[in-house]
Formats: C-alpha cells, sequence, structure tokens
C-alpha cells in the first residue's frame, strides 16, 4: 500500500502552488475587505492561469483537456482553497455535459472547454433538495418541442452563465426516473432569473430560476427522457468528493496559520503554544484533518481505477465538512478577537464551510444513504 503522491503530480501542484501564491495572495486583504472577487478579476486571473498551462486540467484528453484524473483534480482544489475566494481554473465542464450528442457538444461542451461559453446546474427547488423524486419544475411535449414550468433556486454562478442545465419532471407519477434533463440557453422567451439570494458567504450569490411556458425543442434534451437521475447521481458524486477536497485546503491554510499565531503570541510571559487548551485544539485539528485527507484521497485513487466511488464519496464529504468546520472553529479561538476580524481569512473560511454542510446533500442525508448502503436499505425502508 502506497501513499505517497507521484512525483510528477507533486511538481504539477507545486505550480498550483505558485500560481496561488503570486497571483490570488496579493489580492486577498482587498477581498475579506470587499467580501468579493468582480468578475472582469476572475476572468483575468483565469486567462493567466490558462497562459500558464493551468486549463481543461480534469477534462479527456480526447476533448483537448490534460486528461490529469481524479487524485489531480483534489490536489488541485485544495491547494487552490487556500485562498478564501474560492477560484478555480477554467475549462472544466460539468460531467453531464459528455453525455451530449455531437451536436450538443458542439454547442456546449467544446465552447466550454475552450472558455467561450459558462454553464449553471439548477435541480435544487424551494420545495425540494435531496428528495429528487419530489422535483416540481415540469417539461411536458408538445410535439417536438417541450414547454417548461416551474422554480429552481439556490443555483450557483447564474450571473456568469451563458445555459443551464435544468432538471425537471416529464413524467410525475414515476418520481425519481421521471426526471430528464434539458439545455437551455439564458435569455430563451419564458426562462428568467427571478433574484439573487444573499447569503453570509463571501462571494457567494446564488440564484432563483423561474420557468414559465418556457418552451424548447427536443433537441435540447441531454440524454433520454426519464435519465436525469443516472446523469444527476454521477454528477453529485463527482461533486461532493470534490467539496471535500476544499475543506483540507481550508482547513490546512487555518491550521497553518493557528500554528504560527500559538508560537508568536504571548501571556502571561508565555506564549499560548505552551498552553494545553491550544495544544489540544491543534492537535486534534491535525488528527481530523489527515484522517479526511486519506479518506479523500482514497475515493480519488478508486476513482481512478475505474472503481465505483458513491459511498466513498458521501463518506468523504461528510467527514470533510464537518472536520473543517470543527478545524476553522478552533481556529478562529485561538486568534481570539483577530480571528473573528476581517483582517484574517479565517472568519471567511469559518463563513464558508457552513455551507458545504448543506450544499450537494446535508450531513443527515449522507448519513442517511451510508447507513442505507451498510443495511441493505432502499428509499422506502
Amino acid at each position: 500500500m502506497d501513499f505517497t503522491v507521484p512525483a510528477e503530480l507533486s511538481m504539477f501542484v507545486d505550480s498550483v502552488r505558485r500560481f496561488r501564491e503570486r497571483e490570488l495572495m496579493p489580492l486577498e486583504p482587498r477581498f475579506l475587505a470587499e467580501g468579493r472577487l468582480s468578475p472582469e478579476e476572475r476572468r483575468d486571473l483565469q486567462e493567466r492561469a490558462r497562459d500558464q498551462g493551468l486549463w481543461a486540467l480534469d477534462v479527456p484528453e480526447e476533448y483537448g483537456g490534460q486528461g490529469m484524473g481524479t487524485l489531480a483534480s483534489c490536489l488541485v482544489a485544495e491547494e487552490l482553497y487556500k485562498h478564501p475566494a474560492m477560484f478555480e481554473f477554467g475549462g472544466s465542464p460539468e460531467p453531464v455535459l459528455y453525455q451530449a450528442d455531437d451536436e450538443q457538444k458542439k454547442r456546449y461542451l467544446y465552447p466550454v472547454i475552450a472558455g467561450e461559453r459558462r454553464s449553471c446546474y439548477a435541480f435544487t427547488e424551494p420545495g425540494t433538495g435531496s428528495d429528487f423524486a419530489r422535483i416540481t419544475t415540469t417539461a411536458v411535449r408538445h410535439g417536438d418541442d417541450w414547454v417548461i414550468d416551474g422554480t429552481k433556486i439556490f443555483i450557483s454562478e447564474v450571473d456568469r452563465a451563458d445555459f443551464c442545465i435544468l432538471f425537471a419532471s416529464t413524467d410525475p407519477s414515476a418520481g425519481s426516473r421521471g426526471i430528464t434533463c434539458f439545455l437551455i440557453d439564458m435569455g430563451t422567451p419564458g426562462f428568467e432569473v427571478s433574484r439573487p439570494i444573499p447569503t453570509m458567504g463571501d462571494d457567494w450569490e446564488p440564484y432563483e430560476l423561474s420557468f414559465s411556458d418556457c418552451v424548447v425543442p427536443d433537441s435540447a434534451r441531454l440524454g433520454p427522457v426519464g435519465g436525469g437521475w443516472a446523469l444527476a447521481s454521477e454528477q453529485l458524486t463527482h461533486g461532493r468528493l470534490k467539496i471535500a477536497a476544499f475543506q483540507l485546503g481550508i482547513a490546512q491554510r487555518c491550521v497553518d496559520m493557528a500554528v504560527e499565531w500559538a508560537k508568536q503570541r504571548v501571556t502571561w510571559g508565555k506564549p499560548i503554544a505552551t498552553r494545553q487548551a491550544v495544544q489540544w485544539m491543534l492537535a486534534d485539528s491535525v488528527v481530523e484533518l489527515d484522517a479526511a485527507r486519506f479518506l479523500v484521497y482514497r475515493a480519488a485513487w478508486m476513482a481512478d481505477e475505474g472503481r465505483p466511488i458513491r459511498n466513498e464519496a458521501f463518506m468523504a464529504k461528510l467527514y470533510a465538512t464537518e472536520m473543517a468546520q470543527r478545524v476553522t472553529d478552533r481556529c478562529l479561538q485561538i486568534f481570539g478577537g483577530l480571528g473573528y476580524s476581517k483582517e484574517l481569512p479565517i472568519q471567511s473560511f469559518y463563513r464558508q464551510v457552513r455551507v458545504w454542510r448543506i450544499g450537494h446533500g446535508s450531513s443527515e442525508i449522507h448519513r442517511w444513504m451510508i447507513a442505507r448502503n451498510l443495511l441493505g436499505l432502499s428509499s422506502r425502508d
């Protein structure tokens, strides 16, 4: 059993680290003060990353990408998320787009890889999140067209998107097996961005989308009728593992900062690093961080070996997100009032990690799914 990251991959991660240090870190003080990067800054950063070969990293070589695999993607995400701006390299499409037909690939997949178009991904609704079978947005067929009606909520990346990957019910009586996926261009009549939804997280403002008599041709359908759940399930597994990798970078940055502060901060004549309470907070943090790291790396390795990782992704995301919440809280406590201030990124990380215990399935849903798999139960039990 070898836990060593391949040397070539380690060298690549070093280049990602240099990008973060040179390009992202100088922006951090203003980001913490303003709580966001401008769209222009993000585009400029992505273009500079492209110039340095940091583009389409996880895209298969047959589509013009670098084909770096799941472990590489997790290592890159871990490194980038040591900065609070939630910046990611471009050219990586949502995995469902690889299931598109040839015409759809020309219109959507290849332009995303080239950086010419961007997508948003919409399945959460006001009345349902994890319970996919309860989707109420409908798509009703009329000849060669579909008429879509409904509302989606908490949808990310809408302000930067050129098209929407939408999941709608085409057969309400079939539950999750009656869900179908559609590709809908922004500006399509009947499709509106209703409102932004302010949140407690920096630079994350999701949106509400509304569809009213929105007519799209059957050529907008991605995959078979009723095949949406299979597409979404694969997408969610991919997303859960990536989210887990984010938490590793966040927690590592906070621990590194807390260790240095504990050595410098003096109370009653001694550094707080000599206080048992501080030592135990740091010890617990690094133990939990390493445990989460092994869960993430194992799942990533399994994916690269072509093995199913649905349950492993549940476990990695559950543990890593809850670990990051505990670690950021401890590290903020070690810094005291300074950690609560906007002079340091810990408070931003603290607010950011909270959403990951909800998005892509809440912690409670993850525990339920892990237990179901362990006990051999179905969703009806």
